[in-house]
């Protein structure tokens, strides 16, 4: 698994995942729009852990028609609060569809 202060911790966390993070939703919001005719949807949420760091979440995805074994979505985590006591890095990380995201997670939490 990575160190302690790995981004890779707390995204575990926030997916459900093993991590030695614990996470609780602090906020959300959510909005739809029509772009060119599809609908697009994004979702923000923001985390805040055990240790006082807090982590934002932010999930786009339209609805328009794909063949894609992993359709493309945007996913960014960024960090809006660092722990007193360490720095969670990196900072942020963006990924453009989740099997992306799923092949970060897995690499990390092998390694």
């Amino acid at each position: 698994m990575a160190h302690q202060d790995h981004l890779v911790n707390y995204v575990s966390a926030i997916l459900g995942g093993s991590s030695p993070r614990s996470a609780h939703l602090e906020s959300a919001h959510q909005e739809t729009w029509l772009d060119q005719g599809y609908t697009v949807s994004a979702e923000e949420k923001i985390y805040a852990f055990d240790d006082g760091a807090m982590i934002k979440r932010l999930i786009e995805q339209d609805n328009f028609p794909s063949d894609a074994v992993c359709a493309e979505c945007w996913i960014c985590y960024e960090v809006v609060r660092q722990p007193l006591d360490k720095v969670i890095s990196p900072c942020h990380i963006s990924f453009n569809n989740e099997c992306r995201e799923a092949y970060w997670l897995k690499y990390f939490c092998a390694a």
